[in-house]
């Protein structure tokens, strides 16, 4: 488990649940360009800034091939990004609908993916409602 987090405002109360679960390694609040909101406190600072620049190129490489491939409109939001190995799972999701912010997990090969989604799913939806007041960026390099 990974607690108590690094947080930068009041976000990082919503990576609690999330870090409670069996098996998760590090939580992260970033923005679409992959600056860090909050982290794990074990998460030291320059790791976490480089999972947060790599983790905006992943979420936008996604989208453009998951938009392209399922014939989408090319500013169709992507849901969720999972990505496993052999050493266990990486899963990054929106903070609710139309936010310049994304949640991500990282977990070892035990941590219970419907679990983590689950709580990940309610802990996005809350931190979105609160960011709703925050405009969406415009710039559409940025997500």
């Amino acid at each position: 488990m990974s607690t108590p987090h690094q947080q930068i405002g009041q976000s990082a109360w919503y990576l609690n649940p999330i870090s409670e679960i069996k098996g998760v390694r590090h939580a992260l609040i970033m923005t679409l360009d992959g600056m860090v909101v909050a982290r794990s406190s074990e998460l030291p600072v320059d790791e976490a800034d480089g999972i947060a620049a790599m983790t905006s190129a992943l979420h936008a490489a996604s989208r453009s091939a998951a938009n392209t491939a399922l014939g989408a409109p090319e500013q169709t939001p992507v849901e969720t990004v999972t990505v496993q190995n052999a050493y266990g799972t990486y899963m990054v999701m929106p903070a609710g609908i139309r936010t310049n912010t994304l949640i991500a997990v990282s977990g070892d090969a035990e941590m219970p993916m419907g679990v983590v989604a689950h709580t990940m799913a309610r802990q996005a939806k809350k931190l979105g409602e609160q960011l709703m007041s925050v405009p969406l960026r415009t710039d559409d390099s940025a997500s």
